[in-house]
């Protein structure tokens, strides 16, 4: 494959627009209110851009297209389930509503204020465990699209990856959310055109009978149904929902933006908006995928066969725009999620283990250095460890990691008075068997996933009959 000189242009020029930007948002950071939830200034369009520009990346291109090519249409389920349970949740201002309301900067800090201050410790550990574990295997696999897409050898590969980390460390650990936006708000429309470019190009390659007879052929009807797919079935699809209206509302990469807009009912519009881009986001490409699948065959790795077959099919030029645009993808994701791990280990471990409290200041100082060391464990992370499996199962249970525990313990504190600090712990700690049985027991992802959100409401309802009944603090709402 040949990427010519019109494609790196494009691609450098696009480089150096987003780097300035996210540079010169450094200027806009007074406080740490400002460095971590952007001032809380932020509208419904700009809110829409930066949470689609967060949770869409290389990374998720890369796992629902390898999704596509090992299941088909069957996977679609997994797309609709993400958009229609964002839609209700901003539909309904479910669980968002009140926590915006809360003037919350990080999702443990919740936990301090309806439960305690040692609780919110430990669910600051678990969220950072779960989120740098979680993001550990992003720049491998981003890494590996950027190389086959442009043809740098894969033996190059930790270089590629140790590049595109410098590059969102450098504009992020300056200007944090505040940069983070503007570069998104770049990023987005880069990576809009880029989806529907390469969609419209794999379709019209691949053709829908050829790629409808590829799935036939190939998986049979597990390929077309989820209900008849091993890796899905009804155990499968109540941990997606579960697992979604966790992540749509606990996971703090997208509970930043529910906290950086201007009030809950921007908040609310901005979930709904961005459902229905999530829609696509999940189904576009896995019909890459599936169009892998058509052209190139079964057989090959299937990580590696979305990003094979576009090196077939994407002229120059528009080669060049798509690299642009998956890298525009790769830096809005990272450079959140190194912001959102960082600023839990600093506001949710560090700051309140401390008797005597820190100047803004030096909570900014705190939360820089924080960065910078996520960043490095998440290199080493992702040059050292080798995935057991699909990458999208592997990211669901590191996420649930904390996201079932969380999920369970902020309904409770939010919406039933009974909730107790006995409780929380129980459902924190639930919340970690099922990933534990995952890695260390290989269970099914279906089943590890489930569990840990049963076990985590089954803790939050023993400390109920077992501990105080909870008192909440600092006036914490209640529906």
């Amino acid at each position: 494959m040949n990427f010519t000189a019109l494609d790196w242009s494009i691609v450098i020029i696009y480089l150096a627009l987003s780097m300035a930007a996210g540079l010169y948002g450094r200027k806009w950071v007074s406080g740490v209110s400002d460095f971590l939830v952007a001032g809380r200034g932020l509208g419904v369009y700009i809110g829409v851009a930066t949470l689609a520009a967060t949770e869409i990346g290389t990374i998720t291109f890369m796992y629902y297209a390898q999704l596509g090519y090992t299941t088909g249409f069957s996977s679609f389920i997994v797309g609709l389930i993400s958009g229609l349970v964002m839609i209700f949740v901003g539909r309904s201002g479910f669980i968002v509503k009140k926590l915006r309301d809360l003037q919350l900067m990080t999702v443990p800090e919740y936990f301090e204020v309806r439960y305690s201050r040692r609780l919110r410790i430990l669910t600051g550990l678990l969220v950072a465990i779960a989120g740098i574990l979680n993001m550990g295997v992003f720049l491998r696999i981003e890494g590996t699209f950027l190389a086959l897409i442009t043809g740098i050898p894969l033996h190059y590969l930790r270089l590629v990856m140790t590049g595109v980390l410098l590059l969102e460390m450098a504009y992020t650990v300056l200007g944090g959310m505040v940069s983070i936006v503007i570069t998104d708000f770049i990023q987005f429309g880069a990576l809009s055109i880029a989806t529907m470019v390469v969609t419209l190009d794999s379709i019209h390659v691949a053709g829908w009978e050829k790629m409808h007879d590829a799935v036939a052929i190939s998986l049979g009807n597990s390929g077309f149904s989820p209900l008849a797919n091993s890796d899905y079935g009804w155990s499968f699809i109540v941990f997606q929902v579960l697992f979604w209206f966790a992540v749509d509302t606990c996971w703090q990469t997208t509970a930043m933006r529910t906290f950086s807009t201007y009030d809950s009912k921007v908040s609310r519009r901005v979930f709904t908006w961005t459902g229905f881009i999530f829609l696509g986001r999940g189904m576009m490409p896995m019909l890459w995928g599936i169009a892998a699948l058509a052209v190139i065959g079964p057989g090959h790795d299937s990580l590696q066969a979305m990003p094979m077959f576009l090196t077939k099919i994407l002229p120059t030029g528009l080669r060049g725009l798509v690299a642009a645009g998956m890298l525009a993808a790769t830096m809005s994701v990272n450079s959140s999620y190194l912001l959102g791990w960082s600023s839990i280990i600093a506001q949710d471990v560090i700051v309140p283990a401390r008797r005597k409290p820190l100047s803004s200041s030096a909570q900014i100082a705190l939360n820089r250095f924080c960065n910078i060391f996520v960043s490095l464990f998440i290199l080493f992370w992702g040059i050292w460890y080798i995935l057991p499996g699909p990458a999208y199962f592997y990211l669901n249970i590191t996420g649930t990691i904390s996201l079932a525990g969380t999920f369970v313990g902020v309904i409770g504190g939010l919406y039933w008075r009974r909730a107790n600090i006995l409780g929380g712990y129980l459902a924190m700690l639930g919340g970690i068997v099922g990933p534990i049985g995952f890695f260390l027991l290989h269970w099914p992802a279906n089943y590890a996933g489930f569990g840990a959100f049963a076990l985590a409401g089954a803790g939050m309802m023993l400390g109920a009959l077992f501990g105080p009944t909870g008192q909440p603090e600092k006036g914490a709402a209640f529906g």
